[in-house]
């Protein structure tokens, strides 16, 4: 699932968790609550077409 959060500098990010409720992933901070939610349909969008690239 996708969070929502206000962040302490102002501004809010996105977090995804996990099933278990961990934390996969989180965003940068963006100004406004409407562009975070933008974040998250890209990730949605863009995610299931992404390439992995093992660096090891």
């Amino acid at each position: 699932m996708f969070e929502i959060f206000r962040a302490n500098t102002g501004g809010y990010f996105w977090r995804l968790k996990g099933v278990n409720g961990e934390t996969l992933c989180h965003s940068e901070v963006y100004t406004t609550k409407q562009s975070a939610q933008v974040g998250i349909d890209a990730v949605k969008r863009i995610a299931p077409l992404a390439p992995v690239h093992d660096r090891t």
